[in-house]
């Protein structure tokens, strides 16, 4: 089994409370944006059958803060503020992905920019 076979039931959850929490701040937007793109380090995933321990995941999974940083281009201790309320409320799981909700929201959230940028509206896009 890989990370991400055992981590499907996290991030398949309907997780509407954290996504509200990720909709409302914009640091908590890029911290998630990013989140996938963030070096880090898992422990061995485990074997068929055996249940995932979120919490001792996390204190076993080494993250590059400093990289996040970078990528993000927040102030550390508001990646690691970010982190803490990014992974209580599950929204970011060890592995690298996002709760599908999160997930979906930042989807929609980017291409509504694009769309304001390029002066797109909805229905160009029908044409």
């Amino acid at each position: 089994m890989n990370w991400s076979e055992a981590l499907l039931p996290s991030r398949a959850a309907n997780n509407f409370h954290g996504a509200a929490l990720l909709a409302q701040s914009q640091n908590l937007m890029r911290l998630a944006a990013a989140w996938p793109m963030v070096k880090r380090t898992l422990p061995h995933p485990p074997r068929p059958g055996e249940e995932v321990d979120l919490e001792k995941l996390w204190k076993a999974t080494k993250i590059d803060f400093p990289g996040w940083a970078e990528l993000t281009q927040l102030h550390p201790v508001a990646v690691m503020e970010g982190f803490k309320v990014l992974k209580g409320t599950q929204v970011i799981l060890p592995d690298g992905s996002l709760n599908h909700v999160a997930e979906t929201l930042l989807q929609k959230q980017a291409a509504g920019k694009f769309m304001a940028e390029m002066n797109i509206k909805p229905g160009d896009l029908r044409r």
